[in-house]
């Protein structure tokens, strides 16, 4: 093999190593929302899009939380007016490096709401609180009328066997005392809540199934964590461990419990139960559920012969 070969060997396999290197890629934090201008008391989901990051540090000013170390933290609120900066710190086999995004989150008071309401007072002379939610206007407290916004009365149905087959309007306290009626209200069979003489007062009514929707999905995209954020925080009310309560929207969901349709009383302390006017069938209504020792919420179906609690919104 001649000198000049070789040479020409070798040069050739410093080109195929050369040319088999990786090309380096651009390391850096990086991420993006799923929205950027959002209203008070509204949720976020965050993106990383980072490459190669193995840890993650988030920092969301004015948010709650306001740090996450997911990859990819949902269901970030912000609950007051104001433009906020998000931060990401990622770690890699390169290093470290952070992204703050300047004024990236602008929120605003969204039209609608309870404008200039402060209370809502019912045909018996019951006044509730009010709270803004997103657009929506909401009775912060359960409903206590033994009225339909007529003045017509709403029977009171006290014996098991009677409210077994009752496909009438009526209602009951919990155990059938009274004396839960300042904290906790009334609990309703569903034929109250259908009656076109109407359980609310005067320009409210009770939510569709879709108006739940819009509310727990503003609170947190995948309802997962719309019950805490509903739910009143601490267990004065709420059975230990009332998991992931804030009450950040002002809501104020209370566990009065339920009523069966058999008749029979439980879940107080436990869920909090409250009626939509979304009709399944002859014999089933949709309601929402908040639960004790969960932060998700829950939309389903049961009897309406059962005894749930009330809450209006504003039309």
């Amino acid at each position: 093999m001649t000198r000049q070969f070789f040479s020409l060997l070798m040069a050739i396999a410093v080109i195929s190593v050369v040319g088999c290197k990786e090309t380096p890629q651009d390391f850096g934090a990086d991420f993006e929302a799923d929205q950027v201008q959002i209203g008070v008391g509204q949720a976020i989901n965050f993106e990383d899009n980072s490459i190669g990051a193995t840890s993650w540090t988030w920092t969301f000013q004015g948010g709650e939380p306001s740090t996450s170390t997911m990859k990819d933290p949902d269901g970030i609120l912000y609950a007051a007016v104001g433009t906020f900066n998000v931060t990401l710190t990622i770690s890699s086999d390169q290093g470290d490096a952070t992204e703050t995004k300047q004024g990236y989150i602008v929120v605003t008071q969204l039209p609608g709401g309870c404008e200039g309401t402060t209370l809502v007072t019912d045909i018996d002379g019951n006044s509730y609180s009010v709270v803004t939610i997103g657009s929506q206007c909401w009775m912060g407290e359960n409903l206590k009328t033994t009225s339909f916004k007529d003045g017509s009365s709403i029977p009171e149905v006290t014996d098991t066997e009677q409210w077994k087959t009752q496909t009438t309007p009526a209602f009951c306290w919990y155990n059938n005392d009274n004396s839960h009626d300042a904290t906790y209200g009334k609990l309703y069979n569903w034929y109250t809540i259908e009656d076109a003489r109407g359980v609310c007062p005067e320009g409210w009514h009770v939510p569709s199934d879709a108006e739940y929707s819009v509310l727990t999905r503003y609170l947190g995209s995948a309802d997962d964590v719309a019950a805490g954020r509903l739910k009143e925080s601490g267990i004065e009310h709420w059975n230990d461990p009332n998991t992931g309560a804030s009450n950040s929207s002002d809501f104020t969901g209370l566990p009065a419990g339920m009523r069966f349709q058999e008749g029979q009383f439980d879940h107080m302390g436990k869920n909090g139960l409250f009626w939509s006017s979304r009709r399944e069938s002859e014999s089933l209504a949709f309601y929402l559920t908040l639960t004790y020792n969960s932060a998700a919420s829950y939309r389903t179906y049961i009897y309406k012969r059962s005894g749930f609690s009330c809450r209006c919104v504003k039309d």
